[in-house]
């Protein structure tokens, strides 16, 4: 399988769209995550919060762009099917999710979308604004964002390391708090966490 599983939940456009988006991890963000996965719709349990989090961004003017790295995919656990179902009942808990990217690669098989590759949230930009960044220096400064607001929520550094990789404001939070922890701070236009890739 080459690259990553594409959710799009948008209308056509017929230009370019120039806003921020809101790139979430989707385990220890918005809902409980699992050291055996997630792997039924059945297992999925939503943070408290994690509704109103996605309501205030939404307030904000942000498109939603889920990014996930689900590796269960390709150890041959369960296949497109079930991310697909998942995908449909965290969105009947928390409405509708623009774009829901998901990485089905291991850490072996060296893929460019399985964070803290940016693939993913470059993938995710391309399809909500029609361009993304193409490089990136792990060893130079951090790049810059293509919208100043762009910002990266997620609970671990891989996370961290996607978001730094586009420029985008970092928020890390407890996996157990989610992002119920941060949207204060989004809100109030917090410059975000520090993080070095390396």
């Amino acid at each position: 399988m080459q690259g990553p599983i594409a959710e799009v939940n948008m209308p056509e456009m017929d230009s370019e769209w120039n806003g921020a988006i809101a790139f979430l991890d989707r385990d220890g963000v918005l809902n409980y995550g699992s050291p055996n996965y997630i792997n039924s719709p059945e297992e999925l349990k939503i943070i408290p919060g994690a509704k109103q989090a996605i309501n205030e961004l939404r307030k904000l003017g942000y498109r939603i762009a889920i990014t996930t790295n689900q590796s269960a995919i390709m150890r041959g656990m369960w296949g497109e099917e079930t991310i697909h179902a998942i995908h449909e009942r965290l969105q009947e808990e928390l409405g509708v999710l623009d774009v829901l990217m998901t990485c089905p690669h291991r850490n072996r098989d060296m893929c460019g979308c399985r964070k803290p590759r940016p693939g993913m949230l470059n993938h995710a930009s391309h399809i909500i604004r029609g361009k993304s960044h193409s490089t990136v220096d792990w060893w130079g400064e951090k790049p810059k964002p293509i919208h100043p607001l762009d910002l990266m929520v997620g609970d671990r550094d891989s996370d961290m390391g996607a978001g730094w990789a586009i420029g985008a404001r970092l928020f890390k939070v407890d996996q157990e708090i989610g992002i119920q922890q941060v949207i204060e701070r989004i809100i109030n236009g917090d410059p975000g966490d520090d993080f070095r890739p390396v």
